[in-house]
């Protein structure tokens, strides 16, 4: 008996030790994995209420984006959209901080870049061809017939760019006629008061005026091929995309998904926007046509925004258009290359495109 309560008392003393070097273990565990795990509470916390995205009433993909819903199902976040007028009008709402997303065209990218706009662009928005386009008046034969005639077009807008290139290839200066700065809505009505001549700018604008006689001199297709090329880019501000690098890649899933259904369902596109815009089927349908939709995967390409390491097309354009704009009196002063072509940060997309 007394072997046995011996060997009892050993294996008593044995579980007490590790049960003691277990408690020990435990209590030094415990602390370690309850800091492991502060940082991913701590990156739900400071996950943003809200997203706020601007855009411009354009025929574009984005619009499919918000009305399917896309965006919020992707970042998992509330989105807030705010429209404005135009590019101009959304630059100087980033300049007071007033969205996290957005979308410019490459004229008023170069403006913004120049002033030193806190964001970078990050996807191509779309390419844009006869959806914005120069009409004048039924009188009007030429361009050149537009000398000591008023003009309409949106300010720091592809549109103003384009409008100053025509000219010019047209023998004029911009102080050759008078030029108004005015939204599209605001240019139909002064058309339809007999105030303007002519006006630079999109649909479905743009359809109207034709509708109620005015002629196309040139279009934003015909100004590429004489090398102007326009389009628009996505921007994310950089505070943003450097706090939440993950939202963005979300963020840009949702805009891919967007083009896709845009490229692979054009007639329901058109439907979905027509109702979102309170436009005709056959009008947008149109509108769609002279808007260009480039794949995600394309955009990574040489012709549009290359990869990190070796930036596309899209960055010769910027600092092309910031020269003509110089040479024009539209910027102050034109940055360094560099400057522009860091604009460009195709790092974001190029996650969100892997499988």
């Amino acid at each position: 008996m007394t072997g046995l309560w011996g060997n009892a008392r050993k294996a008593t003393a044995t579980r007490r030790h590790w049960a003691g070097r277990f408690t020990r273990a435990l209590r030094t565990l415990l602390p370690a994995l309850a800091l492991a795990a502060v940082p991913a509470l701590g990156h739900a916390a400071d996950a943003p209420a809200e997203i706020k995205v601007g855009y411009v009433d354009l025929v574009n993909a984005q619009i499919l984006a918000k009305v399917l819903g896309l965006t919020e199902k992707s970042v998992g976040i509330p989105i807030r959209w705010i429209k404005f007028g135009s590019g101009g009008d959304l630059n100087r709402a980033v300049a007071a901080g007033q969205i996290d997303f957005g979308g410019v065209g490459n004229p008023p990218a170069t403006i913004g870049i120049t002033q030193g706009l806190a964001y970078q662009g990050i996807f191509v928005l779309d390419v844009l061809g006869p959806v914005e386009s120069l009409v004048a008046r039924a009188d009007i034969k030429s361009i050149k017939d537009l000398k000591g005639r008023t003009i309409a077009t949106p300010f720091g807008t592809t549109s103003h760019y384009e409008l100053i290139a025509a000219l010019a290839g047209a023998g004029l200066n911009p102080a050759d006629a008078k030029i108004l700065d005015m939204n599209p809505p605001d240019a139909f009505a002064a058309w339809t008061r007999k105030d303007i001549d002519a006006a630079y700018l999109w649909d479905p604008v743009l359809a109207k005026m034709q509708a109620s006689g005015g002629r196309i001199l040139v279009d934003s297709g015909t100004m590429a091929k004489r090398g102007f090329p326009t389009w628009d880019v996505g921007v994310v501000m950089k505070d943003f995309a450097a706090k939440y690098p993950a939202i963005v890649v979300k963020y840009l899933k949702a805009e891919c998904q967007a083009i896709d259904y845009w490229n692979k369902n054009p007639k329901q596109a058109a439907a979905l926007i027509a109702k979102e815009l309170n436009l005709d089927e056959k009008e947008t349908a149109l509108e769609m046509s002279g808007t260009y939709m480039i794949p995600c995967d394309q955009q990574l390409t040489a012709d549009y925004l290359g990869t990190p390491a070796h930036k596309g097309k899209f960055a010769d354009t910027l600092i092309a258009t910031a020269k003509f704009l110089r040479s024009q009196n539209r910027l102050p002063v034109v940055k360094d290359d560099k400057v522009y072509a860091d604009f460009i940060n195709p790092s974001y997309l190029q996650t969100a495109v892997k499988p």
